[in-house]
């Protein structure tokens, strides 16, 4: 009788082990698949964001919150979609309000001494234009009618140069340097009627100082 319990109590022993061992697998096992699932929906979560993705730039001038939408300006949304953190690109950022009403410059992509330019119009919110590369603005005078802006610009290579921007045709206009006058130092700008600028620049020769008066082509006045 005696055996008769020993052999009973043995069998329940060996089935309650059995019935342990079962459980710890399963146990292991479901923790394992669980996170995998999650870190592959996570992931495709987080790209389908990135894909769709319209991001908002927003910067305060002079008491004013101007808020720009990047899907609307091709050149802007390329730049920024070339980072992971976009937050430090827009960190790197400076929007200007131009004297010319409604107008406001977008320097980005900058290093230590240029960045790119871009101008936006505050009256069109999709109208954009690239001013430059690889540049520096020193100054952006506008004309006497507000029409026009005269861009006095430093180039990566130290040389200096302008451009004319016409707000109305929304392009850059000709009033090209004489070839021999074309690598200067700019010193002072003035706007002396709608179609006429002067300069006062140093050549890189001699350090001499000249005034220059120049015209817009006139091809260009009758388009």
């Amino acid at each position: 009788m005696k055996k008769l319990f020993f052999y009973l109590f043995l069998l329940l022993l060996l089935f309650a082990c059995s019935n342990k061992q079962t459980e710890s697998m399963i146990t292991k096992e479901a923790p394992l698949e669980a996170p995998q699932e999650l870190v592959k929906t996570e992931e495709m979560e987080e790209e389908s964001l990135q894909n769709n993705e319209t991001l908002e730039i927003e910067f305060t001038s002079e008491n004013e919150l101007i808020t720009i939408n990047t899907a609307n300006i091709n050149i802007l949304n390329s730049y920024l979609n070339t980072f992971i953190n976009k937050e430090k690109a827009v960190s790197n950022m400076e929007l200007t309000k131009l004297d010319i009403a409604k107008l406001y410059l977008l320097s980005f992509n900058c290093n230590e001494t240029t960045c790119s330019y871009l101008l936006l119009d505050r009256k069109e919110p999709n109208r954009s234009f690239l001013v430059d590369d690889l540049i520096h603005i020193k100054e952006a005078l506008p004309s006497p009618d507000q029409s026009k802006l005269l861009f006095i610009i430093a180039n990566f290579d130290s040389t200096e140069t302008f451009k004319v921007f016409e707000q109305n045709e929304w392009t850059l206009l000709n009033f090209e340097l004489p070839p021999s006058e074309e690598t200067i130092t700019i010193n002072e700008a003035t706007w002396i009627d709608e179609q006429t600028i002067k300069l006062q620049y140093q050549e890189p020769t001699d350090n001499s100082i000249h005034e220059i008066t120049l015209k817009q082509k006139k091809e260009e006045l009758f388009n």
